[in-house]
């Protein structure tokens, strides 16, 4: 069986004013205006995953890009190159170091792919998650816990500052903690439609699946 990097399993997806208490539908109606807002995201990543205990860590470094409707690339720079690119149907996921590029057709499930929540109207992610929150002097956290038993992860948290994501933090089921922290962000600037599809290297198997 092909193996899949934790990056590729975990990297998903990713306000300013005070919500209280008895405002249990407020964090929905926010996260759904900042949402709605992009149409486009693109900027650097630093990506640092470890396990409960922090017996290991491992940090990914990269370049990212989304689109709607469900098309986005990631790019890792370091520690070797890894590319998972959609064009809103097919995924592809190059490793340099295996010299292997899978294909298939792109997981729409929210709970295996939270990257596509940038590209989901609010009652999908209602649907899949529950949705809370809190603000601090660092900006608005908001908390998704999958609904479904069948999850990659136990929690989501995305943070935002003035409508701008700025760090995705991802409890997964397996017991990694992995914190994404963005930088540099375009939001709705333009990205060249190529930037969405992919053409294996020479020399590299492909395995098809779709």
């Amino acid at each position: 069986m092909p193996r899949l990097s934790k990056l590729a399993v975990i990297i998903a997806a990713l306000v300013s004013y005070p919500l209280s208490a008895d405002e249990p539908d407020g964090y929905s109606e926010l996260l759904s205006s900042y949402l709605s807002n992009i149409s486009t995201l693109s900027g650097n990543f630093e990506q640092n995953t470890s396990n409960q205990n922090d017996h290991y860590s491992t940090i990914y470094r990269g370049e990212l890009w989304i689109s709607k409707p469900n098309r986005f690339r990631v790019d890792t720079i370091s520690p070797s190159l890894q590319s998972l690119v959609s064009n809103g149907t097919d995924f592809w996921f190059y490793d340099e170091d295996l010299e292997q590029v899978i294909v298939s057709r792109l997981n729409e499930d929210l709970n295996q792919v939270p990257i596509l929540l940038f590209s989901s109207d609010i009652e999908s992610i209602e649907n899949s998650y529950d949705i809370s929150g809190y603000e601090d002097e660092d900006g608005e956290h908001f908390l998704l816990q999958p609904v479904s038993e069948i999850s990659l992860f136990q929690s989501l948290s995305l943070e935002f500052r003035d409508g701008i994501p700025i760090a995705i933090k991802i409890n997964a089921a397996s017991g990694l903690m992995t914190t994404i922290n963005l930088k540099q962000i375009v939001v709705n600037g333009p990205i060249a439609e190529d930037r969405f599809s992919f053409d294996a290297p020479d020399n590299v198997d492909v395995i098809d699946d779709r």
